[in-house]
């Protein structure tokens, strides 16, 4: 096997080597026409209560897939709206009676039992999230299965078990860490999933590492925890005052009065936590250009040149234009209510008009802006060494999933496209 180094630093200069000479990755696509699409998704999935959301989903990621090349041949996505709705059905069936238990041991719980209250809502978050693990599971095996290129199709080792069971333990060292540990975990199981993900009868690999995350992840992660402790040290009055107002009503005892608001604890807190959002929002962007850079299909290397500060403009912008058009959309509808005043009877179909503006711009950010610049940036300077091997690429011939992901659908959306 061909080896080169895969430890990469996002921030180092492009190496040295020319690029693909025999094609290799291109990204071709127009935003005005996806634009269009992503506002007829929104206006028809409103329309139908949310039920064309799976074939919307569908036709966004058809033309995502499509505007990818590899040596001239162009990804496909051979997925469909009805695999994605009977996925849903299925999946939301199951998780009924996990609900109505949840709910009816919930009431069971008095208000006042403060301890029961929290163990029991441990016991549902490890609940959601093991089905969010076989969630992501099967979204992933879903989706690479539907991926094709040149008639070869990707596809997922059926590890669900040891999927769950290595991704829990990950989380439980997070957990015991209070997420100090992230970083290390973070690349272990980018290296497990992908060595257990293959395309055609190659299986991708990938030797990432936290080496060059370290400094962007513990200063965000500091400023987070100090954030979080100087809330909570504003909130504990608040709850110890709660907690008696409760217990009042069964010892008859006045709790007093309620405490005094603290903005400059609040003030504090505010600030260091969207100091720290904004470095873990860094440290995603670097981990992903690390962590591409590390992968590979059988022999062919993937190698990604990229600085991380050429790409920070990508959720700078989207949250740019995120607040500017709600701003926008708040002061177009309080000029509403001024104008028609606020007793006529057309107000009533403001909330709509809103939510339409609001399912739009979260689809526009999210999949008109950063997935199309993602893919552009990936397409200008993503290297593939020894592409030799995809001459050799066949089908393994092992049957696909015939349903979508219903179990993401049914306890939260994990897939790519709006």
């Amino acid at each position: 096997m061909t080896s080169l180094p895969l430890t990469h630093d996002p921030d180092r200069p492009a190496t040295d080597g020319p690029p693909p000479s025999d094609g290799g990755i291109t990204v071709s696509l127009a935003r005005g026409p996806l634009i269009g699409l992503l506002l007829l998704n929104t206006l028809l999935t409103v329309l139908t209560l949310g039920i064309y959301r799976f074939w919307a989903r569908t036709r966004v990621r058809q033309v995502l897939w499509g505007s990818v090349s590899l040596r001239g041949d162009a990804f496909a996505y051979t997925g469909t709206g009805k695999e994605l709705f009977i996925g849903f059905l299925v999946a939301l069936v199951a998780l009924l009676p996990f609900g109505l238990i949840v709910s009816v041991l919930n009431a069971m719980i008095p208000p006042t039992a403060f301890g029961q209250r929290f163990a029991f809502q441990m016991v549902v978050a490890l609940g959601a999230g093991l089905l969010g693990l076989m969630a992501m599971y099967f979204a992933r095996r879903y989706l690479l299965t539907r991926t094709r290129w040149r008639g070869i199709h990707g596809g997922q080792d059926r590890v669900l078990w040891q999927f769950m069971v290595k991704h829990l333990n990950a989380f439980l060292l997070v957990l015991v860490s209070c997420g100090l540990l992230q970083p290390k975990l973070d690349a272990r199981m980018y290296n497990y999933r992908t060595g257990i993900s293959w395309f055609g009868t190659e299986r991708f690999s990938a030797t990432a590492t936290s080496a060059g995350l370290w400094s962007v992840y513990l200063p965000s992660w500091l400023l987070f925890v100090v954030g979080y402790g100087a809330m909570i040290v504003g909130f504990m009055p608040f709850m110890t005052w709660s907690a008696a107002a409760q217990e009042a009503q069964v010892t008859g005892v006045h709790p007093g009065p309620m405490p005094a608001f603290e903005p400059t604890v609040w003030i504090v807190a505010t600030i260091l936590i969207t100091l720290g959002t904004a470095g873990f929002f860094l440290y995603a962007v670097r981990r992903s250009i690390a962590f591409l850079g590390a992968t590979q299909l059988g022999d062919m290397l993937f190698d990604l040149p990229l600085r991380t500060r050429q790409v920070l403009y990508i959720p700078l912008v989207g949250t740019l234009i995120y607040v500017v058009t709600l701003v926008l959309m708040v002061a177009a509808g309080a000029l509403f209510i001024w104008a028609l005043g606020p007793k006529s009877s057309a107000i009533f179909l403001l909330p709509l008009v809103l939510m339409v503006v609001f399912l739009s711009l979260n689809s526009l950010i999210s999949v008109a802006w950063t997935q199309v610049e993602v893919l552009r940036q990936i397409g200008l300077h993503l290297q593939l060494r020894n592409m030799g091997v995809l001459d050799d690429l066949l089908n393994r011939g092992q049957p696909a999933p015939t349903r979508g992901e219903g179990l993401a659908d049914a306890i939260g959306d994990i897939g790519i496209g709006a």
